[in-house]
């Protein structure tokens, strides 16, 4: 059972198809953002195994009816495929007696303020966090707390989906009213308000799998974000690093212990560190597959992905076992995975510019959520990306090369609009 194919998901029935798994989709709610719903892989279900669960129970399966259907149909694993996917994966291994993380009615692998708690009580590093649906509280913390800038963000989304950075109590005011005004990346309304400590340094995500209880880390990249809009934060590239790098070296013991702190036991997850000059830290982690990925061009990197990594520890966790205790592959060749940053707002008239992309030297994959006709916006977090692409080549210094021609490009003439 698939929850949300969407996004990186979209490739996990194939992957698990070719080990002889046969999946069926449930849909978390009925209003899933239209930009999750234009990946679906409509092609990898039958008609009769695309179920829609709704808790009122109006518009699809309200969680009763959806654990009965599912028990007829026998199912083996339950698997997130996008972060939306995540609490309803969770209730249903725990109501179905399957194999999956730790059931938490306090939600430390979605709400953020819970999960920096739960990493705490486990002795590790996280950032000091206050939750609030009152700005007089959070005020009141900040003044208190006296260290700026605090990151200010939804207790529950995902990427940079209003994210700021607050420099005082006045952008602090101005942040916490637009996402209190706003829906999440998942559609639903922001109720409360998480404020975070500030970490300085240097940013890394790790994707992991893990199988009853024991971790696997398949890959670690090192983030480069640059200033958005209204003091948020945009992806601009992702390297991946090698096993013994020495970041990897210090972030590796500690990520394991978060997971085991969050309840991961089964399944994938993304994880976003900070190392700090106090050591490795927490920024989040989501129990699901790292969006937005290739898994072909990822494969020329590492020899695997973490998309065929998680079917075969669902399909076959004993051969999945075996790399337990083994590290990261070695890097075989460059990548740098380059987030579009569009300047530009209105109507898009034309894809053919981004052909150009594909003329470059080291361009591997290209990947547009925008089509001839969108609207599209200036970029001020993932979802408002117009796509990736990625730069593969066995000169670094090519790749280089390449990155600054297409940020060149954007803003120039790549985004035709009207």
């Amino acid at each position: 059972m698939i929850i949300d194919a969407y996004s990186t998901g979209r490739y996990l029935p194939e992957a698990l198809r070719r080990h002889g798994v046969r999946c069926t989709h449930v849909q978390s709610s009925p209003g899933m953002p239209d930009f999750f719903l234009k990946s679906f892989p409509a092609e990898s279900f039958a008609a009769d195994d695309r179920l829609v669960h709704d808790e009122t129970g109006r518009d699809g399966l309200d969680l009763d009816a959806l654990v009965g259907e599912l028990r007829s149909r026998q199912p083996a694993f339950v698997v997130a495929g996008t972060e939306t996917g995540v609490d309803l994966a969770d209730a249903l291994t725990a109501r179905l007696g399957l194999p999956g993380n730790a059931f938490d009615a306090r939600r430390p692998r979605r709400d953020k303020y819970e999960m920096a708690a739960a990493v705490r009580a486990h002795g590790l590093r996280a950032p000091d966090t206050l939750r609030t649906e009152h700005f007089d509280t959070a005020l009141s913390w900040a003044k208190a707390y006296d260290r700026w800038p605090l990151v200010v963000k939804p207790a529950d989304s995902a990427g940079t989906d209003n994210v700021y950075f607050c420099a005082d109590t006045v952008e602090l005011c101005t942040a916490f009213d637009r996402i209190l005004r706003s829906r999440n990346l998942m559609g639903f309304a922001n109720r409360t308000v998480v404020l975070q400590e500030f970490l300085a340094g240097t940013e890394y995500f790790a994707n992991t799998v893990s199988v009853a209880g024991r971790h696997h880390v398949a890959e670690v990249w090192r983030y480069h974000k640059r200033p958005g809009r209204n003091g948020s934060a945009i992806y601009d590239y992702e390297e991946p690093l090698a096993p013994d790098d020495p970041a990897v070296v210090r972030i590796r013991p500690y990520l394991l212990s978060v997971l085991d702190a969050l309840g991961v036991r089964q399944g994938p997850a993304h994880s976003e560190i900070m190392l700090t000059d106090q050591g490795p830290t927490l920024i989040e982690s989501g129990a699901r597959l790292a969006g937005s990925i290739i898994p072909e061009v990822v494969d020329r990197v590492f020899g695997t992905n973490h998309v065929d990594l998680t079917a075969e520890a669902i399909a076959a966790p004993e051969a999945f076992a075996a790399r337990m205790d083994d590290e990261a592959p070695t890097l075989h060749t460059n990548l740098r995975y380059v987030s579009l940053i569009s300047p530009a707002a209105g109507r898009l008239t034309s894809v053919a510019p981004f052909d150009r992309i594909r003329a470059l030297d080291s361009f591997a994959a290209l990947s547009l959520g925008v089509d001839t006709g969108d609207l599209i916006t200036p970029t001020v977090d993932s979802a408002t990306s117009p796509g990736v692409c990625y730069l593969v080549h066995d000169d670094a210094e090519q790749i280089k090369r390449d990155y600054e021609a297409l940020r060149a490009m954007e803003l120039e003439d790549l985004y035709e609009v009207e």
